[in-house]
């Protein structure tokens, strides 16, 4: 993620398995979760790939991560390592969006009425300190969520949770429907049916950790994950070696994982070319592009995929001048979708609205404004801005955004307005992107955290995300359009209708202009068996192994 976009790696669509969103949404609506086909998650490891287990796995990355505290991480350096120190109650199998449980023994049964989850937990698992893994430390995990002291940007998922609204005014002991049964049973009671729920339990911010440990989670993690933290060196590395104890037999089949911190995605790939590096932690520059996948050597090193992703604008709804909706709008006339994708080399497919393909709520109708730079500037008119003005435009400081970043100016130079481009390092992004008062614009993305449009209506555009360290960068805030989206996750079998009201609504404020849905091309080091990426994670490094 994200993503946002938070997350560099676009994600395949694969929505052919057993539990998607709209197979998942009848099972949750009946009450069936404990109904599902259980399998453990993981690559066997006698995969047919030639492959071998042990030795270490060398990946590197651009930026350093701005924590590892899993229920605030969102940049793209700490996500890879939330899938590698972390389990969660339920995670996606490794090639797909089917959810299966990890710290969880079973999906959840469900209550009649749909608003109650009882979670049994897996037998025998342990932290990586030895500790182990209890019900207590689930219910202390998800009410941390819920503490404004944590400042976790997904906090409007879980508002879904009786109490946890009322937690936050009084963040003592446990939210209120969250409930421990024993040390491996809890249950969690919702406000109202909400059919995207066991979803949310298993996005990177639901990532279980011991009681009490949320203080230290920032600089030094500690999970029940198939790794274990060993050392994190600011613009250097970052190490990881092998649990030993993991629940899961066989895994992982790494025995760590060095992660070099600081390194530009052009000397990322010269490396991986080389034999030096295994995976990228960037997206493959724009720059060098066309000879990678013209490259035959490469040919078996390429994977291509389409991804659970928008790349879009957002406009400051509190900050002069996009406060002014006329303002937005002709914003929103001003962008040519097709040639910011010639820019990026053609790495998508032009926006028809804020959800992507892949996920409940897209719709193939477009619902954004096309090209019209004559209504753009009366707009302006309009709203008291014929001569144009001046703002600030934040994105990433690597490719595709600086790409992107010259083309936007151009064309919003021929309304009026002059762009002074703030390229910055990705952790400093999200920290300005998130402060009130900081950013007019930004440039961005989001990929799902989960295969359902909630993820990207609540956590980018909720009242409730529109806070200092969220992720709601345009600061909108739209009770009816709060409103529909919830009448959409409490009626299953209306939902795609719920949400394609509350896209128009939000498409008619224009808190973000949608640009284009990603693809993505990723070439990974010939050494790397088992390779498989995932449409929520993307790398899956815990299945990986590295052959001969």
């Amino acid at each position: 993620m994200g993503i946002v976009e938070c997350r560099q790696e676009t994600k395949e669509l694969e929505m052919k398995l057993s539990i998607r969103s709209k197979a998942l949404r009848p099972l949750l609506a009946l009450g069936l979760g404990a109904a599902l086909t259980i399998v453990p998650i993981g690559v066997s490891a006698n995969s047919a790939h030639a492959a071998s287990n042990g030795g270490v796995l060398k990946i590197a990355f651009s930026s350093d991560p701005s924590t590892f505290d899993p229920q605030v991480c969102y940049d793209a350096t700490c996500w890879d390592n939330m899938e590698m120190l972390f389990n969660r109650l339920y995670d996606y199998s490794p090639g797909g969006t089917d959810l299966l449980p990890q710290a969880a023994v079973s999906m959840p049964t469900i209550s009649k009425n749909k608003l109650t989850y009882t979670v049994n937990l897996r037998a025998g698992m342990k932290f990586a300190d030895g500790k182990p893994v209890t019900a207590t430390d689930v219910a202390y995990t998800f009410s941390r969520i819920c503490d404004p002291a944590t400042k976790s940007p997904v906090v409007s998922f879980w508002n879904a949770v009786k109490g946890c609204e009322e937690f936050a005014k009084s963040p003592v002991g446990t939210v209120s429907g969250i409930s421990v049964k024993s040390a491996t049973q809890l249950t969690i009671t919702l406000v109202q049916p909400n059919s995207a729920f066991v979803y949310v339990m298993a996005m990177p911010h639901a990532s279980i950790i011991p009681q009490g440990t949320g203080s230290q989670q920032a600089l030094k993690p500690l999970g029940s994950g198939p790794f274990k933290f060993v050392s994190f060196t600011p613009g250097q590395s970052i190490i990881l070696t092998k649990n030993s104890s993991y629940w899961n037999t066989g895994h992982p089949l790494l025995e760590g994982v060095n992660e070099a911190l600081g390194v530009s995605p052009e000397v990322q790939l010269l490396q991986l070319q080389k034999g030096d590096l295994d995976l990228m932690g960037d997206k493959l520059p724009n720059s060098s592009f066309l000879s990678v996948i013209n490259d035959k050597k490469l040919a078996a090193q390429i994977s291509h995929r389409v991804g659970l992703s928008t790349y879009f604008l957002t406009l400051n709804t509190k900050m002069k001048p996009f406060d002014n909706p006329l303002v937005r709008e002709a914003v929103s006339y001003a962008i040519d979708r097709s040639a910011l994708l010639r820019a990026v080399n053609d790495q998508g497919d032009p926006a028809t609205g804020f959800i992507p393909p892949g996920v409940t709520g897209y719709v193939k109708t477009s619902m954004v404004n096309g090209l019209n730079v004559a209504k753009a500037k009366s707009l302006l008119a309009k709203a008291g801005f014929a001569k144009g003005f001046t703002t600030d435009l934040y994105s990433w400081n690597t490719q595709p955004w600086t790409n992107l970043d010259a083309v936007i100016q151009q064309q919003l130079a021929a309304i009026g307005i002059k762009i002074n481009i703030k390229a910055v390092q990705m952790s400093t992004f999200f920290a300005a992107a998130a402060t009130p008062g900081k950013t007019p614009m930004t440039l961005t993305f989001w990929i799902a955290d989960y295969p359902d449009g909630s993820d990207f209506f609540q956590a980018l555009l909720g009242c409730a995300s529109a806070i200092p360290g969220g992720q709601n960068y345009p600061f909108y805030c739209n009770k009816k359009f709060d409103d529909t989206v919830n009448a959409g996750l409490a009626n299953a079998s209306q939902v795609e209708s719920y949400y394609e009201r509350a896209a128009k609504m939000m498409q008619k404020d224009n808190p973000v202009i949608p640009l284009y849905f990603g693809k993505n091309t990723t070439v990974f080091g010939s050494n790397v068996g088992n390779f498989v990426e995932n449409p929520i994670w993307g790398y899956m490094i815990s299945n990986y192994s590295l052959k001969g």
